[in-house]
């Protein structure tokens, strides 16, 4: 299929039929070395076409994705993201109207309701994820691919790279957007809405940050940092990740060479050399993350205690006449299914009480197996990692709603909408559940099972088309 090269695995077998052949390795030689920052298989390095992905052998995460002239297509993206800011961020969204009220509002005003009822840390979350690191991700990527076009290299632009990939889960503006249809459909019955330029704006900014994402070609972009050179981008024939065994045919992976694998560029180093940074991007280097799984547990429990409160108690208030009525996140489902609206009762159900259930009971599940040495499901809790991690940031969409819904329905005496104590719980459980993801170690899943092996061997060699 175009645009994924894809090698999978079915039945322990690679679905590819290679001749074998081997090389010897010299584990001083690691350049032409990579390792897969799930499992930690150690992989010679190759190249995939433009366009395609390479998939590690062994857990099936993705090691690389090709893009044809990243450079250009991110520099004209964040450009027109930037352009596009401004407008998206202050012009009004939309303007409701009922019983002879209206009141429109803009991305900015969305945070003021929670400051000024005190919810801080409601309103501090929703400035940095909607509004602060949307703006600096694309300022970053914007000067990364200018200075890389005109073939700059300062010596900040490895450190600048480094904290866009640090952000990139924390900028939610797609999240924002979804959060715009729900508040669209909750008060179509009730209200008449009418669509200002600033929501077109939004969208637009939010399919630029998705197209810049896409667009942004890592490998290359390291590679040309550090080389302080640009590699020719001739097409290049498709060929699978080759897998480093050992002489008696077992895996080797980095953490068994002495190579320490940087978690946010991917480059190997050696730890019998006493660094502590990555050469390349300065981030702290260990060969696992120290402390990750007394860290998960903490932030793990940290989400299951904040939980209860967060489901249980009000998230948002409804003012009607001067008389309050208080609902919570299950309330505001069952509204939707009582007016019809299933699909967005749905959404709402799955983002905000299934999605962080799962990712609690998924990163538990994680935790506890990686205690007794066993084989079984290794890549399904590979990959329910990986959904952990992509579905993190969609529980910050009840709280995106409410902020919308505190100022668009802001009628006076008559009625207005404003957040309630389950927002703090909530944006608690979200923020330390995202922040377990971080600390958890996916590579100590694989460690546990495999077989030890000499750390360092000068016997092992390069075989191709093998199965770990």
């Amino acid at each position: 299929m175009r645009g994924f090269y894809q090698i999978f695995i079915q039945n322990e077998c690679i679905l590819l039929s290679l001749k074998r052949s081997a090389v010897q390795f010299d584990p001083k030689d690691f350049d032409h070395l990579t390792a897969c920052p799930d499992c930690d298989l150690l992989l010679q390095k190759t190249e995939a076409p433009a366009g395609h992905s390479i998939l590690c052998p062994r857990c099936g995460k993705t090691i690389s994705r090709r893009n044809s002239d990243s450079i250009r297509k991110a520099l004209a993206l964040s450009i027109a993201g930037l352009l596009m800011y401004l407008p998206a961020m202050l012009l009004p969204l939309m303007t409701m109207e009922s019983f002879g009220f209206s009141d429109s509002a803009n991305i900015i005003d969305s945070l003021f309701d929670f400051y000024n009822n005190g919810y801080y840390l409601v309103s501090f979350m929703v400035l940095l994820s909607a509004v602060i690191f949307p703006l600096m991700l694309l300022s970053s990527v914007f000067i990364i691919s200018l200075q890389l076009y005109r073939q700059k290299y300062p010596w900040y632009l490895a450190r600048l790279f480094r904290s866009y990939l640090h952000l990139e889960e924390w900028a939610m503006v797609e999240v924002y957007l979804l959060g715009i249809m729900v508040t669209v459909i909750k008060m179509g019955s009730s209200t008449d809405i009418s669509y200002n330029t600033g929501i077109f704006c939004f969208t637009g900014l939010v399919l630029l940050t998705i197209a810049l994402a896409a667009a942004i070609d890592r490998d290359f972009f390291w590679q040309t940092i550090e080389d302080k050179k640009q590699k020719n981008n001739a097409p290049v024939a498709a060929q699978p990740p080759v897998v480093v065994h050992a002489s008696d045919g077992g895996i080797v992976t980095a953490a068994m060479q002495g190579l320490s694998q940087c978690h946010i560029c991917h480059k190997l180093s050696p730890t019998n050399h006493g660094t502590k940074k990555c050469p390349r991007c300065g981030e702290p280097l260990h060969l696992r993350h120290p402390s990750s799984i007394s860290k998960t547990w903490a932030l793990v429990l940290t989400s299951t205690i904040f939980l209860a409160p967060a489901n249980l108690l009000p998230i948002m208030r409804v003012d009607f006449l001067g008389v309050p009525s208080r609902s919570t996140i299950m309330d505001g489902i069952i509204y939707f299914f009582q007016h019809g609206s299933y699909f967005i009762g749905l959404i709402i159900f799955t983002a905000s009480v299934l999605v962080p259930i799962f990712k609690i009971v998924g990163l538990t599940i994680l935790l506890l197996s990686t205690r007794p040495c066993s084989n079984r499901l290794l890549r399904q809790r590979a990959k329910m990692f990986r959904f952990i991690t992509f579905i993190g940031r969609w529980s910050m969409l009840d709280i995106f709603v409410i902020a919308l819904l505190s100022v668009l329905v802001n009628f006076g005496f008559f009625t207005s909408i404003h957040a309630a104590p389950a927002a703090t719980y909530f944006c608690i459980v979200v923020a330390s559940t995202m922040f377990a993801v971080i600390t958890f170690d996916p590579r100590l899943i694989w460690d546990r099972c495999s077989q030890p092996q000499q750390a360092g061997s000068k016997n092992s060699r390069i075989t191709s088309g093998n199965n770990p």
